[in-house]
């Protein structure tokens, strides 16, 4: 379809009226009212004004919006009004609830459990008599053996 074609196509669906659907365009009724020329090109011109004319244009704008390089450098472009020093203020922040939120997480989960430690001062004591050393007890240890010698 050509561009002639198109834009006449166009203009025919924008400006039929429910009385003229028959294509009879030589017969104009009086009382409606045509836009003049000027005010087609005038309006044609906006619209025309959004679009590029040519095909490379098309591909510079999906190129613009695959790759995202004017955003970039808008982006680049406010960061560089910064106060660095401000901005190292506020990634130190960020860094700092990051590490909190780690903590947080890793002492709600990491927990050791009663029998975790039961298991860890047997294995110790395995140990030392596996070396030939005296394992000392610690008071609560003793308390916990009643004077039985294992």
């Amino acid at each position: 379809m050509s561009k002639k074609l198109a834009a006449q196509a166009l203009d025919s669906l924008l400006n039929s009226q429910p009385s003229s659907v028959s294509g009879d365009h030589s017969k104009k009724d009086p009382a409606v009212s045509t836009p003049s020329k000027k005010t087609r090109k005038s309006k044609s011109k906006n619209s025309n004004d959004l679009l590029p004319k040519t095909k490379t244009g098309l591909k510079k704008i999906k190129h613009e919006l695959r790759y995202g390089h004017s955003v970039k450098r808008v982006q680049e472009e406010k960061e560089s009004k910064e106060n660095p020093l401000d901005k190292l203020k506020s990634q130190m922040e960020k860094e700092q609830a990051i590490v909190e939120r780690n903590l947080d997480y890793y002492k709600a989960t990491n927990r050791v459990s009663k029998k975790e430690l039961e298991l860890r001062k047997k294995i110790k004591m395995l140990r030392a008599k596996a070396r030939g050393e005296q394992v000392r007890k610690t008071g609560v240890e003793k308390d916990e053996s009643d004077g039985e010698d294992d």
